[in-house]
């Protein structure tokens, strides 16, 4: 089969679009996406299977987007000895038109041309093959299976040498043997292998027969048991019968015997009732008795517990009268000592007071004293700053002045060394005047000077000299100057008129300073944490308390410290002595209060026993007084005597009565009473057993016999013959149909066995065809394990072998196209189809892109290998290819 032709018409988004297709080799069909590539092979399908007034989904949707109009698709194919154009318009004005440009040209329209096309393909082309050599954009990477390809069976079949290379007819042939013994294999089983259409319904047929046997047989059985049951019922009532009438003579003998011992019952009853009347009136005087007798005791014990009662109250008075006084006297005792412990406490206080008054005085003056040498200290140290303030001269000062000091000495030094001498010596008294400075001369006294410049001598009215240095002289003499004149700026700066002087005051200021740091350690001493205020105050709260405790004092403290008429030690002893004095009479007051506490305790619980005792002496009176009145009452009513004769009487009628009892309680035992009523028990339930057995086997022979007769109306022998005559010709039938169902499976079993042998046999020239071109894509050392069904299941590289599943994306893509080549490669001329393969290769890298370019061009021969692809860089390898674009 080969596409010469393809027009689109108004088809989804695609207005029109014409293709004129190559008739053989790599067509490559290149477009931007959504363009109508793959509804190109969608048109195809449309137009080849589905009528123009088709409902399907897949029609509706190809509908226009753009207009109100049906969509047109037309074909031009050639297929075997056929060449044919092919139009159909869908959804508006539906139409079909063929027309059979060869072998003869024919024209057709409407379902005619419709169903001639499809003969046409189902007598020229393998379908099976057309839809497998298609590699679709939603599964590309899909394993392949081309077994069910007739197309390529027959080519496999050449290449295996199993047939000749010219039988035209002979695969169609063998596949219609193949799919009459199928036809004739779904006659008798489903495709699973069961039973189905006439040999299921011999076998329901059979299987009816039988339970329609079955049960008229099970009916027939059924008269039967219940022949054998009328008889064996007819004997059990008989039985019955007899069974009822002993136990009816059971009953009579047991009721009389039952009779007697209700009668005995009744009597003991009679006589125990009267006996419990007898044992009540007995007790009740024998109670009145005892109760007599209780009285007469308790008035007795009430006598004797009076006169106990009464001499113990008189002894608890005498014993609150002692506890009393003893109370009393221990009161007294103790408020003799409260008063002697105030007496001591006050003592003690009076002491605390003048201790504390002299801890005060002796405070107050040693903080006075401390305040007053920290004040002196502070004046000190204060005039110690003042003269500190008043000298300027500082160690740095010093320093300065001791350098400029060494620089002028240096200095001087350096202008004796360069300067010449000038020695004056006065022969009488002269006055010299040097450079304008008089110096007056005695005889023989002699002036020395050292000049380093120009110096002037003169002796008034008698010569002038001046002396002039050399340069040396000088410079050393200017340096001098400038040394001067440093010393000179520094003395000023510190008001010292000479080095000496400033001197004396460094000296000054350093011990000035020694008396500063003395002075202030001796302060902090002093006043170690407490500040001066704060001396100060505390002073002044031990002062207020001194003027406020000298008001209390009572002149304790008027005389001076000095002349105090306390001694600080006699006071601290007289408060010892106060203290261990209050101590003792603490002590004293607790032990006093203690037995006084105690008095008062034994007091109270001697006079709370008395009252007790006096309460209880009245309520026992009281209870004697009652208990003899009671007894009086009794004996007024009944007397003693007369009581006792009275109790034995009715202890005489009490046994009497209880006699009568024993008496008629044995001869009801002699009778057996419970024996008596199981007896009766017994056969009663023995009577109703037999009489309801008898009713029970006579209602069931009703019934048995009410069965037979309608079991004579039914005619169950006649159906059992009918039923058996039945399943002898339902069994002949189930042996017919079952030996062809059994011959077409064991034809359809031994044909699927060669139809496998053959496969097996092709496999190894469609894995050959495979591995070829798959070594121009995968290399030399590629191999692939192919199934009977010819699907690729493991590929294998350099020896590692991979489960197809297993590869990735890309290898499957192209061993899928590869597989399709090879099934294209093999097929026979006439039963070639187009290779489509749609948008693949996306997973692949550029070394397999240019791989698979060979491949195309190695299988590039008579067939057709369409390729659709937005990307046609991908197959600018393919050298045989020819390309057409798309454009919107």
């Amino acid at each position: 089969m080969k596409l010469h032709r393809l027009t689109l018409t108004n088809y989804r988004g695609i207005t029109h679009r014409d293709i004129t297709f190559p008739d053989s080799g790599v067509i490559v069909i290149s477009g931007a996406n959504e363009i109508g590539k793959s509804s190109m092979l969608e048109a195809l399908d449309l137009l080849l299977e589905s009528k123009d007034r088709s409902t399907k989904k897949d029609v509706k949707q190809v509908k226009p987007t753009h207009a109100d109009v049906g969509a047109e698709v037309t074909a031009e194919m050639s297929t075997g000895a056929y060449r044919f154009v092919y139009r159909k318009r869908f959804h508006k004005k539906p139409e079909t038109e063929l027309t059979i440009l060869a072998p003869r040209r024919e024209q057709l329209t409407g379902d005619e041309a419709h169903e001639r096309v499809r003969a046409i393909l189902a007598e020229t082309v393998d379908l099976d093959l057309w839809q497998a050599q298609r590699v679709i954009q939603a599964a590309s990477t899909s394993a392949t299976e081309l077994s069910g390809c007739d197309a390529l069976s027959r080519a496999l079949d050449v290449v295996a040498g199993e047939v000749d290379d010219t039988p035209a007819g002979a695969g169609p042939a063998d596949a219609l043997l193949v799919d009459r013994i199928d036809e004739e294999y779904r006659r008798y089983f489903t495709a699973t292998g069961r039973p189905t259409a006439e040999w299921l319904a011999a076998i329901n047929r059979l299987k009816a027969a039988d339970e329609d046997v079955a049960r008229c047989a099970a009916a027939i059985a059924e008269v039967d048991e219940a022949v054998r049951r009328h008889a064996t019922l007819t004997v059990d009532l008989e039985m019955a019968t007899r069974e009822k009438n002993s136990t009816a003579i059971e009953v009579a003998a047991a009721q009389q015997s039952a009779d007697a011992v209700a009668t005995l019952t009744a009597q003991l009853e009679q006589a125990r009732v009267r006996a419990e009347a007898a044992a009540s009136t007995h007790a009740a005087s024998l109670a009145t008795l005892t109760e007599r007798r209780r009285t007469r005791a308790e008035v007795d014990e009430r006598i004797a517990a009076v006169a106990r009662l009464r001499t113990d109250a008189e002894s608890a008075a005498e014993d609150a009268a002692t506890a009393r006084e003893m109370r009393a006297a221990a009161e007294a005792t103790a408020a003799a000592a409260k008063t002697d412990l105030q007496r001591c406490k006050e003592r003690v206080d009076a002491a605390h007071a003048a201790v504390a008054l002299l801890a005060d005085r002796e405070e107050a003056d040693r903080l006075s004293a401390r305040i007053a040498t920290i004040e002196r200290h502070q004046r000190e140290l204060d005039a110690v700053r003042r003269d500190l303030a008043r000298i300027t001269v500082t160690a740095e000062s010093m320093t300065m002045l001791e350098k400029a000091a060494a620089a002028v000495e240096r200095a001087a030094a350096a202008v004796e060394q360069t300067s010449a001498r000038i020695e004056v010596v006065a022969e009488a008294d002269v006055d010299v005047a040097i450079d304008g400075t008089p110096v007056p001369l005695a005889p023989g006294q002699t002036w020395t000077t050292s000049v380093s410049g120009a110096t002037g001598i003169d002796v008034p009215g008698v010569l002038s000299v001046r002396v002039i240095a050399g340069a040396t002289a000088a410079g050393t003499q200017a340096a001098f100057d400038r040394a001067q004149e440093t010393l000179a700026a520094a003395l000023r700066e510190v008001g010292a008129p000479d080095l000496e002087t400033a001197r004396a005051l460094g000296t000054r200021r350093q011990e000035l300073l020694a008396s500063s740091k003395q002075i202030t350690a001796v302060l902090e001493a002093l006043a170690a944490d407490d500040s001066v205020e704060i001396l100060r105050s505390r002073l002044a709260s031990v002062q207020e308390r001194l003027l406020t405790d000298h008001d209390h004092d009572g002149g304790l403290f008027d005389a001076p410290s000095t002349e105090s008429p306390l001694d600080p030690k006699a006071q601290r002893l007289e408060l010892v002595e106060a203290t261990a004095a209050h101590q003792q009479a603490l002590r004293e007051c607790d032990t006093h209060i203690k037995v006084a506490e105690g008095a008062a305790t034994l007091l109270a619980e001697r006079e709370m026993r008395s009252a007790r005792l006096s309460e209880k002496l009245g309520v026992v009176a009281e209870e004697l007084a009652a208990a003899e009145q009671r007894l009086a009452q009794a004996r007024a009513a009944v007397a003693d005597e007369e009581l006792a004769v009275t109790v034995q009487s009715h202890a005489e009628v009490a046994a009497a009565a209880q006699s009568g009892v024993d008496r008629l309680g044995e001869e009801l035992a002699s009778h057996q009473p419970d024996l008596v009523t199981a007896r009766l028990a017994e056969a009663r339930s023995a009577g109703a057993r037999a009489a309801a057995r008898c009713d029970d086997v006579v209602e069931a022979l009703r019934d048995v016999a009410a069965q037979l007769k309608v079991f004579g109306t039914e005619g169950r022998k006649g159906r059992l013959d009918t039923a058996e005559t039945e399943r002898q010709h339902a069994a002949a039938d189930h042996e017919r149909v079952q030996r062809r169902a059994r011959a077409a499976q064991l034809l359809r079993t031994v044909m699927g066995r060669h139809r496998d042998a053959m496969r097996s046999r092709y496999v190894d020239p469609f894995r050959g065809e495979v591995e070829r071109l798959g070594r121009i894509v995968f290399g030399d050392t590629f191999e692939v394990d192919v199934d009977s069904d010819l699907r690729i299941g493991h590929r294998t590289l350099s020896g590692r072998t991979v489960p197809y599943d297993s590869l990735s994306g890309g290898a499957k893509e192209q061993l899928g196209i590869v597989a399709r080549l090879a099934g294209a490669a093999l097929v026979a001329k006439d039963d070639t189809v187009p290779v489509v393969i749609d948008d693949a290769l996306g997973f692949t890298d550029p070394d397999r892109l240019t791989r698979m370019a060979e491949v195309f061009d190695a299988v590039a021969g008579d067939g057709q290998v369409i390729i659709l692809t937005c990307s046609p860089q991908r197959y600018a390898g393919v050298q045989t290819a020819r390309h057409i674009e798309l454009v919107s």
